[in-house]
């Protein structure tokens, strides 16, 4: 095609300060709007915090998704000299999604975004953007999840056991517990051993997926767009209250009542003490319903951290489970909360350390494509980070890159990146995982891990002092200032690496003996001081996970 692909938005730093700045001035006015039209919907008197609980996770996605594909269209107009443009038209779609999971994978997906250019460009006149419609026989409601992405076949037969015990003991569980603790990011046998010393049962397995039966109701969603109009404000903010309602998941709405049927036969404690989960808080309705109903009747409410970012990215700071909650668990830090409660790495905790092997090979983990979830381009910042990939191939020594093992996320088979071919068009003799074998088993038989982004997977070998190198783009641009001194003392180490060359040049160097160099006192030094703070580790994880779970704010 003679076609043009438009330069990227927002990618600079200072771009991406300017955009985040006014997201939470954004979120900060329009979430009280939101929230007062579900309770005069309902008929409810939930306060901000339940509804935060409940839906806080999908309202900043919302406004983070809708604000990048505006500025996008914006700067493309700006440097172009567009004419016109032209979008499917299917007067049956709807961009509502069941629930908040569903809400996620849609931003990546093709027709759905085309449908929300479409709304925005219709409710942005000054856009001045001449749109051809074209008509689509596709008679689908609107995004629905494959098949393939809501069940995993391999876990199938652990959730039918899971529910069975849940059934077997839900009228004891119901009436004896005084605690209620789920998915604590916790190895399952520390996990076991914690809701035993709480005289918990310790079954596992997760409810069945939610299933949203109501359909989308478009008169009842434009009479609450109307109720929150505001054609006085501003573009931004005013497409944000066009589409507010036109994108708010079915659950919420016309499928609360349906969701609350589904909390009430739920068998959990009716009076817990508190609630502790590492996992839930983000894409479980029935935990979020259930939770926020319980927090509204006095519960304490503590949640964990379950992966890396946290305390140190420049553009999550505060999340909504920081927020919502009455304490957060970190890996060890402290910063700005008071909730804020210094624990341990959780995921690693309690597990023996793995074996690397010091003959071993080379193995490289990759992250996924985007789904298109920040203000920034993310499709043009992947791009960037596969070549950075291939790049880092092409400077490695024979020997390293001939027993080099690239893992690819196992998440990549749902997006259409298709890894696995170009690297196959690299060289078709590279070894890839597919992301099936346990990624400690490919430890075992490595001697250098190496990390291609800011990853928990950092945070858990370096913690179980395995040979790890690091290496991405942009410098510490996505860093909070507060972390960025701890993050030098890796790069100053050698073990974080700001370039493709960099991290290459260090992986030949080291080659021939990676435990001389991990070893070194400059780089055991640099490792305990960032894991004293980023990735803490206990030898008694259950006794003082239970003492932090027992104490009073």
């Amino acid at each position: 095609m003679d076609a043009i692909v438009a330069a990227p938005y927002g990618i600079t730093r200072a771009q991406k300060d300017k955009d985040y700045a006014e997201i939470q001035s954004i979120e900060a006015a329009l979430f009280p709007v939101l929230f007062d039209a579900l309770n005069h919907y309902h008929g409810t008197q939930h306060g901000e915090r339940f509804w935060r609980i409940v839906l806080g996770h999908w309202f900043d996605r919302f406004i983070t998704v809708v604000f990048n594909r505006l500025r996008t269209l914006e700067y493309c107009l700006e440097k172009y000299s567009i004419t016109g443009t032209t979008l499917l038209r299917d007067e049956g779609y709807s961009l509502a999604c069941p629930d908040s999971i569903a809400s996620i994978w849609a931003c990546g997906n093709d027709q759905w975004n085309d449908a929300l250019l479409a709304s925005i460009v219709k409710l942005s006149p000054s856009l001045n953007l001449p749109v051809e419609f074209i008509a689509t026989d596709d008679v689908s409601e609107g995004f629905r999840m494959p098949a393939e992405q809501t069940q995993k076949s391999y876990k199938r037969e652990l959730l039918k056991w899971g529910i069975r015990q849940a059934e077997m003991f839900s009228r004891l569980l119901k009436t004896g517990s005084t605690a209620f603790i789920i998915s604590t990011c916790l190895p399952r046998k520390e996990e076991i051993k914690l809701k035993l010393s709480f005289g918990l049962l310790p079954f596992f397995g997760s409810l069945p997926a939610l299933k949203v039966s109501k359909k989308t109701d478009r008169e009842l969603r434009r009479r609450l767009t109307e109720l929150i109009s505001d054609k006085k404000g501003n573009t931004l903010s005013g497409l944000l209250r066009s589409l507010l309602f036109e994108l708010l998941p079915v659950c919420f709405l016309e499928g609360f009542a349906e969701l609350q049927d589904e909390v009430n036969k739920l068998h959990w404690p009716e009076k817990p003490e508190f609630i502790f989960t590492s996992n839930e808080f983000d894409i479980n309705e029935r935990f979020k319903l259930w939770t926020a109903g319980k927090v509204e009747s006095g519960c304490s409410y503590i949640t964990g951290q379950h992966g890396s970012n946290y305390g140190t990215h420049r553009y999550i700071n505060k999340s909504i489970e920081e927020v919502t909650a009455d304490r957060f668990f970190t890996f060890g830090w402290k910063d700005g909360l008071k909730g804020h409660t210094p624990a341990f790495i959780l995921t690693t905790a309690g597990k023996t350390k793995p074996n690397y092997n010091p003959d071993g090979g080379l193995l490289l983990i990759e992250l996924h494509a985007s789904q298109r979830l920040t203000v920034w381009d993310e499709v043009f910042c992947f791009t960037e980070y596969f070549a950075d990939q291939l790049a880092f191939l092409k400077k490695l020594l024979i020997n390293p890159y001939k027993g080099i093992t690239i893992r690819l996320h196992p998440a990549y088979r749902y997006l259409k990146w298709f890894e696995e071919k170009r690297w196959r068009d690299f060289d078709q003799n590279v070894k890839v995982e597919t992301g099936v074998l346990p990624i400690r088993d490919l430890i075992a038989n490595s001697r250098l891990v190496v990390h291609s982004y800011d990853s928990a997977g950092i945070l858990e070998t370096l913690s179980q002092n395995i040979p790890t190198l690091a290496f991405w783009q942009n410098g510490f641009d996505h860093l909070r200032e507060s972390a960025i001194p701890y993050y030098q003392m890796l790069a100053d180490a050698g073990i974080i690496h700001l370039s493709a060359e960099s991290a290459a040049n260090k992986v030949n160097t080291v080659w021939t003996d990676v435990d001389g160099w991990w070893s070194s006192r400059e780089v055991q030094k640099a490792r305990k001081l960032f894991c004293d703070r980023y990735a803490r580790t206990t030898g008694t994880p259950v006794r003082e996970l239970k003492k932090l779970l027992l104490q009073k704010l």
